[in-house]
């Protein structure tokens, strides 16, 4: 990106403000990939992170911008976008796209024993109850997310594109599909979409923000609960019987997050999530990390056909 002044201040003049320095040291958390570049700027007064957009983004990072405003405009913490000085929360300047939010400097995650953080678990599923209450009047005009489906296409792309892969999971896909079938009609609500740890802003005792809401939109009342088990239990292999793990769960059912019914089918949910993981690394060509997502469905699958005593949930 130019950092040049005269660059900025006109992308900057159409929130009315006026750059006081740009902030190329200060490392950014969450995917780089959510955008084209990005970079931290100092202007009146405060510190925002300013990133340009691909222009075949910009319709889904407008309604993005809608739902953090309306979240935030009902306590959420979050870095919802600034609206510029005509309303919108995307402008156009140098012939490019470019959204402004507040940024916030968390305290770094240790992954080695955040996963020890029963503070964290708790705090966690208390922000996703809080989400799911601020998001009940929000208008949410799109199809939901269909699990079994999208699995059903990573199975096809991996017996099409890695057959060697697609033979070691045959069994576990077999399983899958056969268990969200009969998940039947269950509930579904606004979610993040990819709530997990990292990508959370930390405060000392507190979250200040959930970031890269991307995959925000209505899914599964599972979803986010889901894929956080799933990414906290990927850290260790103790990890999935942690401290995180056990308040998650325990607050999410005293928040009415968790029912009976619902927590029958979380551990199928937890393993399911993981298809996009395996994509992700197959995607990029990482062998070595596809090679541990495998490794991590199977002892997950495990757990679920190791009859009531392993991967219920209620014992974590």
């Amino acid at each position: 990106m130019n950092l040049t002044p005269g660059f900025l201040n006109t992308i900057l003049s159409a929130w009315g403000l006026r750059l006081e320095c740009a902030r190329p040291e200060i490392p950014i958390q969450g995917s780089p990939e959510r955008c084209l570049d990005r970079v931290v700027v100092r202007a009146g007064g405060a510190d925002w992170l300013l990133e340009e957009l691909d222009a075949g983004s910009v319709s889904r990072k407008a309604v993005i911008a809608a739902r953090l405003t309306h979240l935030s405009s009902r306590g959420l913490p979050v870095a919802a976008p600034l609206h510029g000085k005509d309303g919108a929360s995307i402008q156009h300047a140098h012939g490019r796209h470019w959204q402004l939010s507040p940024f916030l400097d968390g305290v770094p995650l240790d992954r080695g024993t955040y996963w020890r953080d029963a503070w964290r678990g708790e705090t966690l599923a208390r922000y996703l109850a809080d989400m799911r209450r601020a998001a009940r009047d929000m208008d949410l005009n799109e199809p939901s997310f269909d699990l079994r489906a999208y699995a059903r296409r990573i199975e096809t792309d991996a017996r099409r594109l890695h057959p060697q892969i697609h033979g070691r999971l045959a069994a576990i896909f077999s399983l899958l599909d056969r268990s969200l079938n009969a998940c039947g009609d269950l509930p579904k609500v606004f979610c993040h979409g990819d709530p997990h740890p990292l990508n959370v802003i930390w405060g000392e005792d507190r979250i200040l923000a959930a970031i890269d809401w991307e995959f925000c939109g209505p899914k599964c009342a599972l979803h986010d609960m889901a894929l956080v088990l799933g990414c906290v239990g990927s850290e260790d292999e103790e990890a999935l019987d942690g401290a995180f793990a056990r308040a998650f769960l325990d607050t999410a059912r005293n928040e009415g997050l968790l029912d009976a019914e619902l927590e029958a089918h979380l551990p199928t949910w937890t393993l399911a999530l993981r298809t996009a993981w395996l994509a992700e690394w197959l995607r990029r060509g990482d062998m070595e990390m596809a090679e541990f997502e495998m490794f991590y469905m199977e002892i997950l699958a495990d757990r679920i056909q190791g009859a009531g005593a392993g991967f219920s949930l209620r014992n974590l």
